[in-house]
């Protein structure tokens, strides 16, 4: 039989959480023990996850020392291999107390592999030397440990009480730059206005492209030698959290330039507000999964990526067939113009945009369009749903990363579990926080406060497709890629049984509401029949009387 092998693990568990040293570790001992012949014993978890050597944890309450027992009852056989990435995972207290653990694990019948230099300790002795090197390795790894504890660690704490007085490095945004007494950064006023101007338009909804073309035009001087502005550089600059204030510092990993410890808030000037970054991080997400939509002659269109055909499910597109009696615009199942096993005929589109703005109430159509009062309070409701978005899937993340360092029974496998419980109390608070916000996203308040006429000029001037009104469509689009869930089209009011009926819609929105609306001929505001649902409450509208059901 070949001699069995055991990898024991130990590293930091906010270090392990972040990148994949578990998995590295694991692969160098699958390696080693292929190459020795040599038995991985593989479901055997012998890890340390955020247990400290340099204290003797993972000896008196870890991984290793339920090890050492289980070897002292011979469950683990004499001349077993216990390999290890070099002697300091196993031990980094004092030489006295290390090279006594480092003795009994060898006296116990357990030879030592160290992965960095691939050397074997062998538990029968003979090799006196082997004895003198491991106490010069582990003494020197439990000075390193103790100046490293108190001279960085000081170094660090000083640094970051005295951050106000004094900046850690010279290093900043290109908007930005020190101050003769390394006391604060100060701003490049023109910089910072070009920066502002960006991310109002990102705000409005306009892509990288879109801006950086806006730039280049009115010749807007770069940031840094550059023949004008490119796209990338924009998203850049987009997603840049300095902006916020944030300094993230980073070390060097293998060559490789990576986070190390958490970002420092308040560290630079705040440029723009977390609401603002975040609601523009959502609408970029959104653009990406969904489309932008179309753009220059055709204008925009509103439901790119969320208008379905409800016959065959296919993507609804805009067709536009140019002027003339049988010209137009209008909206069409894709697969229907392929002639791809769809009949469905076309809608047209101003009559469709205008029906579906007006029966959506939730859309307040005049307030996004007009950039009142309102409509800044919606902007900053959509910045704290974006803000409590993106903390909630932090958490998930950091339950999914937690979930898979999971163990059966050790010491890190409690410690873990108290960070995925940790986890869990967080997701649900967020959850409900976010369920709280969509909620009151979704309100027809003001829409009903406004005039009857007033909304329909508002709906009128939106589903022209003219350049004017392109800042209004991007608001409106934006909306409906965030908050509409699925938008089934049937285009010529043939249900799948092929009865004929009048056009219609169904609306799925974020917060589990939808709408289904059947109209009736060519005023796009009166419909035969709508329903409204919200958990269990049904609301019908048909031939002018309401019905509630629950």
């Amino acid at each position: 039989m070949k001699p069995r092998a055991y990898s024991y693990i130990r590293m930091s568990t906010d270090i392990q959480l972040r990148g994949d040293s578990l998995r590295r570790q694991t692969e160098a001992s699958k390696k080693y023990a292929a190459e020795n012949d040599l038995e991985l014993i593989a479901d055997f978890k012998l890890e340390d996850i955020g247990v400290s050597a340099f204290e003797g944890k993972n000896v008196a309450q870890g991984s290793l020392g339920k090890f050492l027992a289980l070897v002292e009852e011979g469950q683990v056989p004499k001349g077993s291999y216990l390999i290890v990435e070099s002697l300091d995972r196993i031990s980094r207290q004092n030489p006295q107390a290390a090279t006594s653990l480092f003795l009994q694990i060898l006296q116990a019948g357990i030879h030592i592999v160290t992965l960095t230099d691939n050397h074997v300790y062998r538990a029968d002795g003979g090799n006196f030397s082997d004895i003198i090197v491991s106490v010069v390795i582990m003494s020197r790894a439990h000075e390193e440990s103790r100046t490293k504890s108190l001279r960085v660690g000081a170094a660090w704490e000083n640094k970051r009480q005295n951050i106000h007085e004094k900046k850690l490095t010279r290093v900043a945004p290109i908007w930005l730059k020190l101050s003769e007494d390394r006391a604060n950064f100060e701003m490049i006023s023109e910089r910072v206005a070009v920066l502002r101007a960006i991310f109002e338009e990102a705000d409005h909804g306009k892509g990288s492209l879109q801006i950086a073309r806006r730039l280049n035009r009115e010749g807007v001087p770069t940031f840094a030698p550059s023949k004008g502005w490119y796209e990338s550089y924009v998203s850049k600059v987009l997603t840049n959290r300095a902006v916020l204030g944030e300094f993230q510092p980073h070390r060097y990993v293998g060559g490789k330039r990576v986070p190390y410890g958490e970002p420092i808030a308040d560290y630079f000037p705040v440029i723009v507000s977390r609401e603002q970054f975040e609601r523009i991080q959502a609408g970029r997400a959104v653009r990406r999964l969904r489309g932008s939509g179309r753009k220059g002659r055709n204008n925009i269109n509103l439901f790119q990526g969320v208008a379905r055909c409800g016959y065959c499910n296919g993507r609804m597109m805009i067709v536009n067939k140019g002027d003339g009696p049988k010209g137009g615009v209008y909206i069409r199942c894709d697969n229907a113009r392929r002639a791809a096993g769809c009949t469905a005929s076309n809608w047209p589109l101003e009559h469709f945009e205008a029906a579906f703005l007006w029966f959506v109430e939730e859309l307040d159509v005049g307030a996004i369009a007009e950039g009142a009062e309102a409509e800044e309070a919606r902007k900053a409701l959509d910045g704290q749903i974006a803000i409590v978005s993106v903390d909630l899937e932090k958490q998930k993340v950091m339950r999914e990363r937690a979930f898979e360092l999971l163990g059966d029974s050790s010491t890190a496998a409690a410690f873990v579990k108290s960070k995925i419980d940790e986890a869990s109390l967080n997701i649900d608070r967020l959850e409900k926080r976010l369920a709280e916000l969509l909620g009151s996203a979704m309100t027809d308040q003001v829409r009903k406060s406004r005039p009857l006429e007033e909304v329909k000029e508002v709906i009128r001037n939106i589903g022209h497709w003219k350049l004017a009104h392109e800042n209004a469509r991007t608001r409106v689009s934006d909306w409906i890629k965030r908050n509409v869930k699925e938008l089934l089209v049937y285009s010529d009011g043939l249900e799948p049984t092929g009865v004929p009926q009048a056009r219609q819609f169904s609306a799925l929105f974020v917060t589990g509401v939808f709408r289904t609306v059947q109209m009736t001929g060519v005023d796009p505001t009166v419909a035969a029949y709508s329903i409204h649902a919200s958990g269990d409450r049904w609301v019908l509208m048909e031939n002018g009387k309401q019905s509630v059901y629950s």
